[in-house]
């Protein structure tokens, strides 16, 4: 569902949505508050619970949460459990300080943890509910179960402990099919992502997950936790930064010539056309954790004449074998890896100018991003592609996050 929402009268008591914003409530209450319980006006789970609906509403720092929390429905502010003014009987949203106050407070890790967790297992609800339906059929119902790993660094923000100009840098894992992130973690400061896999995954079951990575991932280490210790399988890119191992890859590969692939397929849009091909053999003699393929994969761009624009190539392991996933399969794996910038941290940086926020110092940063994946896992859910066209609609109509949240949340 992509097209634009309808609006929503007030919603019955019985109403999907109502339960949807009230699971979103408790979900976000369970988070540690460190506030002093004395003169708490506004729970743990109603500040952020609103932050959350402003988000939705493209809220892209504290002062526009303030400024859209504030024209929020009343029934919505009510099932966040807001207060009411003594004076003119209606509910009052948080203000800006209060919100900055709690998003400078609070864990900022444990919050990702257990919002990651919560998009977690209501994105397998649907995952599995879309298997029951059938969708699919042919290869693509047998689409593999992908999670890719990245990167990123949040600009213009100072990192907690960090020594000067440090950056607050998050790690985070998203669903490839669903662009859902599960789960995220702040990578401390002196470290790399290289260092934070095993506890980036540490909540994740990895049975039958394919975990995907760029080549910095390509580590013996990393292969062998995923595979060896936790049951799961990789597909990484390897480059220079293993020279002996991508030496070896390239040696055991056929010529990347036209005419001799195992695996094509060729994309027309926006005047271009884009020729992927791939390359695959067994991992015979690789001494790489669990290898059971290696693959080069040439990316070509034409212009609409087929005249040459550009020309890829890279190349890569799995343990994944030829019975487990076909030659399109690996092909679309690395393919989709790319996801994770292009559906998230894409997204990220240009709805919400998440480089360009307010939240410089401490935690605030970090939180603010858990409630964009937060948000954006809900558009998702709810089976929203276009973005920003969902958001300005939700601007328009506050009253339309009760149709969102009564698709995105499973409460049976």
């Amino acid at each position: 569902m992509s097209h634009a929402l309808s609006s929503c009268s007030r919603p019955a008591a019985s109403d999907p949505g109502v339960a949807g914003v009230r699971a979103l409530v408790d979900m976000l209450g369970g988070i540690a508050d460190p506030r002093d319980v004395r003169g708490i006006r506004f729970r743990i789970g109603t500040v952020l619970a609103v932050m959350v609906f402003a988000v939705l509403a493209g809220a892209r720092n504290f002062r526009e949460i303030g400024d859209r929390a504030h024209d929020l429905p009343q029934e919505l502010l009510a099932l966040a459990g807001c207060p009411v003014h003594a004076v003119t009987g209606r509910y009052v949203a948080p203000s800006e300080p209060t919100t900055r106050r709690v998003a400078h407070g609070i864990d900022a890790d444990a919050a990702d943890a257990r919002v990651c967790g919560w998009l977690h297992a209501h994105a397998m609800a649907a995952a599995l509910a879309n298997s029951a339906g059938g969708r699919g059929g042919g290869d693509a119902a047998r689409t593999l179960l992908a999670v890719a790993m990245d990167g990123k660094t949040i600009r213009n923000t100072i990192a907690p402990g960090g020594p000067e100009g440090s950056e607050i840098k998050l790690f985070s894992a998203l669903l490839h099919e669903e662009a859902i992130v599960i789960a995220q973690r702040r990578i401390p400061p002196g470290t790399n992502e290289i260092t934070q896999v095993k506890a980036l995954l540490a909540g994740i079951d990895l049975t039958g997950m394919v975990i995907t990575g760029d080549a910095a991932h390509a580590q013996h280490a990393t292969a062998a936790h995923l595979a060896c210790e936790r049951g799961g399988d990789y597909a990484l890119t390897v480059k220079g930064n293993q020279p002996a191992l991508l030496a070896r890859i390239a040696a055991m590969l056929p010529p990347a010539a036209p005419g001799t692939e195992h695996h094509v397929t060729e994309d027309r849009s926006r005047g271009r056309i884009v020729r992927r091909a791939i390359w695959i053999v067994p991992a015979e003699g690789v001494d790489f954790p669990s290898a059971a393929q290696v693959f080069r994969i040439r990316r070509d761009t034409f212009d609409h004449l087929g005249n040459r624009l550009t020309k890829e190539v890279v190349h890569g392991v799995t343990s994944l074998d030829a019975g487990r996933a076909t030659a399109g399969q690996v092909a679309a794996l690395i393919r989709n890896h790319w996801g994770i910038e292009n559906r998230g941290h894409w997204v990220r940086d240009v709805v919400y100018r998440e480089d360009d926020q307010h939240a410089y110092a401490g935690t605030g940063a970090h939180v603010m991003a858990t409630l964009r994946n937060l948000a954006l896992g809900l558009l998702r859910l709810a089976g929203m592609t276009r973005i920003k066209r969902t958001l300005e609609h939700i601007a328009a109509d506050r009253t339309r996050i009760f149709p969102i949240m009564a698709t995105a949340i499973s409460t049976t």
